[in-house]
C-alpha cells in the first residue's frame, strides 16, 4: 500500500508526462475495442440475428441463356428458391426469406395519422430465423396466409406514433392502401442488423413460393438458410447447390446459377454486386493492418514516454540508491507507478470506448442496404460493452506499459551510484 501510495504522489511530480500516458493507454483500449465491436456487430450472433453463426445466405441468382452466353440476367433469389431447394434439406432447422427494406405509408382505416415506415415482406419462418423480442401478439403463421386480411407485425415505436400506445392487437390499419390487421408488437429493431431489421413486416402472397418458370427464382428475396448446428453448414451448401443442379436438368435453355453461394455471414454482408463476390481476403487484411497500426502506434507513444520518465528520473535513481535502495526496490516501484497509470488509462479507456462507439455508431454501420431509413442505431450494453474485448485490450496495453517501464527501469538499476548521479 505504501508503495502505491508513493507511486502516486511520485505521479503527481510530473503530471504532463503521466496524463499523456494515461492518455495513450486510454486511446489505445478505445480504439481496439472500437474496432473488434464494429466486427461483433456487423458478423456475430448478436440479437435478434442471434444465429448468424449456423445460417447461410442466398442473396444473388444469375440466369444464363445457354445457347447464347451473352444473355445474362442478374438478380435477386425468390421464395421459390427457398421451397425447392432450401426446405426439403434434413439439415435445416428454419428458413426464410424476405425483401429489402422499403418505404411504405401505414395508416388508419380511414387514411389518417399516416406514418412513413420501412417495411419488408417475409414469411413464418421469419420468426423462428430471427430472434425478436414480442411485447404483444406474435409473429404471423401458416394459418395467417389466405386470409382476406394481411397479417402484420409492427415495432413499438411505430404503434405509439399510431395510436399512442403499443395495445394494438387486433387493429386494422391501412398498408399502402391495403388492408391490414396487427397481429404483433416487437421492440424496435436497431438498423445494425443488415436482414432482420425494419418497422413492418408484412406476409408476402404464398403463391411466390411456387415455380412456374425459371423466372420463379428471381424476385428480389434473400434467403436465409438456418442450420441445427454450425457442423450441419457444408452438408447444407452441398445440398443446396445440388439442389440447384436439379432444377436445372428441368430447364433446357437456361442455367441457373447462385455463383459460389450459399455465403456465411461475413461474404453475406459484403456481397453486393450480384456478378461479383466479396474479395475477404482484401477485406481480413484491411482488419488486420488497421488492428496492427493501433496496437504499433500506442506500443511505440508508450515505449517513447517509458524511455523519456526513466531519463528524466537518473539523477533521483542515484540518490535512493546512495540511500540504501536496492535495485529490485527501484524496479518494483517504477513497475508500480506504470500499474497505476495503466489502471487509470483502462478506467479513462472503459469510458471513452463506450461513448466514442455510441456517438460514432451511425458512421460505423451506416452502408448502402440501410441509409436513408428510418430506424435508430441503437445498441445495447452488451454490444457497446464486451468485457472479455475490454479484459484483452487492458492486458495488452498493461503487458506493453510493463514492458516499457521494466526494461528502462532495469537498465537504469544496474547503473552505479556516481552516474546516475551525474547523468543529464
Amino acid at each position: 500500500m505504501q508503495t502505491i501510495r508513493q507511486a502516486f504522489i511520485l505521479l503527481r511530480q510530473n503530471p504532463l508526462l503521466s496524463i499523456i500516458s494515461i492518455l495513450g493507454t486510454a486511446f489505445a483500449i478505445t480504439m481496439i475495442m472500437a474496432v473488434v465491436i464494429t466486427w461483433q456487430t456487423k458478423y456475430s450472433d448478436i440479437e435478434p440475428e442471434v444465429n448468424r453463426s449456423r445460417c447461410l445466405y442466398v442473396s444473388k441468382t444469375h440466369i444464363q441463356n445457354k445457347e447464347n452466353s451473352d444473355w445474362n440476367n442478374f438478380s435477386d433469389c425468390s421464395p421459390a428458391f427457398m421451397k425447392e431447394c432450401v426446405q426439403p434439406l434434413k439439415e435445416v432447422e428454419a428458413c426464410t426469406s424476405f425483401t429489402p427494406v422499403s418505404v411504405a405509408l401505414l395508416s388508419m382505416t380511414d387514411g389518417t395519422n399516416r406514418v412513413k415506415v420501412d417495411a419488408m415482406e417475409t414469411d413464418p419462418g421469419f420468426w423462428k430465423v430471427f430472434q425478436m423480442q414480442f411485447i404483444a401478439g406474435r409473429g404471423f403463421d401458416d394459418s395467417d396466409w389466405g386470409g382476406e386480411t394481411s397479417s402484420i407485425v409492427i415495432s413499438a415505436s411505430v404503434a405509439r406514433k399510431l395510436f399512442g400506445t403499443t395495445d394494438v392487437i387486433g387493429k386494422s390499419v391501412l398498408l399502402n392502401r391495403d388492408d391490414a390487421r396487427i397481429c404483433g408488437v416487437v421492440k424496435d429493431v436497431s438498423v445494425t442488423a443488415k436482414d432482420a431489421y425494419a418497422q413492418v413486416w408484412s406476409l408476402y402472397p404464398r403463391e411466390q413460393q411456387t415455380a412456374t418458370s425459371i423466372w420463379s427464382y428471381s424476385r428480389g428475396f434473400t434467403v436465409v438458410a438456418m442450420a441445427s448446428t454450425s457442423e450441419d453448414l457444408p452438408l447444407l451448401k452441398q445440398g443446396i447447390e445440388k439442389r440447384v443442379k436439379d432444377i436445372n436438368t428441368g430447364f433446357p435453355e437456361f442455367l441457373l446459377d447462385i455463383m459460389e453461394q450459399p455465403d456465411g455471414v461475413v461474404e453475406h454482408v459484403n456481397h453486393v454486386w450480384a456478378n461479383v463476390g466479396p474479395d475477404l481476403r482484401m477485406l481480413y487484411l484491411q482488419y488486420f493492418i488497421a488492428l496492427l497500426i493501433i496496437l504499433l502506434v500506442p506500443s511505440l507513444n508508450l515505449c517513447g514516454l517509458s524511455n523519456s520518465r526513466m531519463q528524466q528520473r537518473m539523477s533521483e535513481l542515484g540518490v535512493r540508491k546512495a540511500f540504501g535502495a536496492t535495485k529490485g526496490i527501484l524496479i518494483r516501484q517504477i513497475l508500480n507507478e506504470n500499474l497505476v497509470l495503466t489502471l487509470l488509462g483502462g478506467f479513462v479507456g472503459l469510458i471513452l470506448s463506450y461513448t466514442a462507439v455510441y456517438f460514432m455508431r451511425s458512421w460505423l454501420f451506416t452502408n448502402s442496404d440501410n441509409i436513408g431509413t428510418s430506424g435508430d442505431f441503437s445498441l445495447s450494453m452488451s454490444v457497446l460493452f464486451s468485457p472479455e474485448v475490454f479484459c484483452l485490450a487492458f492486458l495488452f496495453c498493461l503487458i506493453i506499459n510493463l514492458l516499457s517501464a521494466g526494461v528502462p527501469a532495469w537498465v537504469a538499476a544496474r547503473r552505479t551510484i556516481v552516474d546516475s548521479l551525474n547523468d543529464k
